[in-house]
């Protein structure tokens, strides 16, 4: 080999290897950015997961007081029902005022 043909194949290689290196910062670049983007797509599900959470305790804490709800309104319709009992009672026993 001539030193004109080492001296080409060196710079071939120095050539190569500056695109290379030039490739790999740009990939590097890329991969921070996508590292950024991941950490705020990360952030955003955190959140969204602790706005969630919020959202079921809120639906169980909803649906305990409907039940409580349910339950009074089945006392109260016991109470009316029996005060109903009890004026129907009153007025087929000709006690409605005519007496």
């Amino acid at each position: 080999m001539t030193n004109e043909e080492m001296q080409t194949t060196m710079e071939f290689i120095v050539g190569q290897e500056a695109r290379s290196s030039a490739k790999i910062d740009a990939i590097a670049e890329v991969q921070k950015e996508a590292e950024k983007r991941w950490a705020r797509t990360e952030k955003g599900i955190r959140a969204l997961l602790t706005i969630a959470e919020i959202h079921e305790r809120e639906i169980q804490a909803n649906t305990q007081q409907i039940l409580s709800l349910g339950e009074t309104t089945r006392a109260t319709d016991e109470r009316l029902n029996a005060l109903i009992n009890v004026v129907e009672r009153q007025i087929s026993n000709g006690r409605n005022g005519k007496q």
